[in-house]
């Protein structure tokens, strides 16, 4: 007869390999999402092999079959654009939405074709283009602020051209299938990727990058940890944007410049470089945040379906305008709450690059560089 111990080592030995089995399981069903690997190695199949009618017809179909299967992210899109478009007839929320999820479409085939080794020519017109030049030419390193707009990830393949190393900060994909295919996706043309994460030691490499003069690309979107956020109105509303893109470039003491994508035809782009910042304080960086999130409002409204937003904006189910004075002053309140708290996490960030690397010093010379 069996001990006691040898029954607990079988019982063991089964909730291991059930555990396993339900792991794997669990992994093939992410993978079958329509996010997941599965369907994203097929997309990129299409987009770099595919035949140009395939390449041009494809993905407005495609988007059809995405929007009539996947009912939340169909929802939040409406509620969305609900908010900054107002209420509209029943149908035409459908079609509005269904034309995101066609830009985004679009936007995917194109952006794996660019980042891919058989990329086709692009017409790209830069309007501002000076602003930015004169940004780069001061050679204090640059942080590129941008949205999850348009053709914001093709825009962020021409920072390439550059001749600087460029860094892009983004949070990692929500399906793990996926995340080594994006990365090796992102990286294959010599760029580095930096991981947002929840902890303020996140910006400490983005800070590191900056002092040695390179190019970092950030979002604003209004979603991530709390932390490092800022409470803005956006159509009406009070929303949290990430005011991280101005708060490293402040300490780092590089210039801001705000730049976003528009996509005009099949390979055919804008980029908008709307403004430039140099923040020096607190109040500089919310300042600064504040006037990027209102041309980001500006953009919205003219070209709404480029607005490649599928994750709630608002937390709530139910838009509601801001309309009342009550309101609006409890927004005011809610900012200079973040403003004094984002003082302590300013001085933890400085420290953290301190003693992660003590030289240079803000603003300061890198090593070896005199002669």
């Amino acid at each position: 007869m069996a001990s006691a111990d040898e029954r607990i080592d079988v019982v063991s030995s089964a909730l291991e390999e059930r555990g396993g089995l339900a792991a794997r399981l669990r992994r093939v069903r992410e993978a079958l999402r329509f996010d997941g690997s599965l369907w994203r190695r097929f997309a990129e199949l299409g987009c770099v092999y595919g035949p140009e009618w395939w390449k041009r017809g494809s993905p407005p179909v495609i988007a059809a079959v995405i929007y009539a299967t996947v009912r939340r992210q169909r929802e939040i899109v409406r509620r969305n654009q609900r908010q900054a478009l107002g209420p509209r007839p029943f149908w035409r929320e459908h079609w509005d939405a269904y034309c995101v999820f066609a830009e985004f479409a679009r936007s995917v085939t194109e952006t794996m074709e660019q980042w891919s080794h058989r990329a086709r020519p692009m017409e790209i017109t830069v309007l501002g283009k000076e602003l930015f030049d004169a940004a780069l030419a001061e050679d204090r390193g640059l942080v590129v602020v941008t949205g999850h707009f348009g053709s914001w990830a093709v825009a962020a393949r021409v920072l390439g051209t550059l001749g600087r190393p460029v860094h892009m900060v983004t949070a990692r994909e929500p399906n793990a299938t996926v995340r080594d295919f994006v990365h090796e996706q992102r990286t294959r043309h010599g760029f580095n990727v930096i991981y947002s994460g929840t902890s303020s030691f996140t910006g400490v490499p983005i800070v590191q990058a900056l002092r040695r003069r390179e190019v970092v690309g950030m979002q604003i979107e209004p979603w991530g940890p709390l932390t490092g956020s800022h409470t803005v109105e956006l159509f009406g509303r009070p929303t949290r944007f990430q005011l991280g893109p101005f708060t490293v470039a402040r300490l780092a003491r590089a210039p801001v410049v705000v730049v976003f994508g528009v996509r005009r035809g099949i390979r055919r782009h804008e980029l908008r470089v709307v403004a430039r910042f140099d923040p020096t304080t607190p109040e500089q960086s919310v300042a600064a945040l504040e006037a990027t999130v209102r041309a980001y409002e500006a953009l919205v409204r003219e070209l709404p379906r480029q607005w490649l937003t599928f994750q709630p904006v608002w937390r709530d189910e139910e838009p509601a305008r801001l309309a009342s004075p009550a309101d609006r002053g409890a927004v005011k309140g809610r900012l200079q709450r973040d403003q004094a708290r984002d003082v302590g996490h300013d001085r933890d960030l400085a420290e953290a690059g301190r003693a992660e690397r003590p030289e240079p010093l803000l603003g300061g010379e890198e090593p070896g560089s005199r002669a």
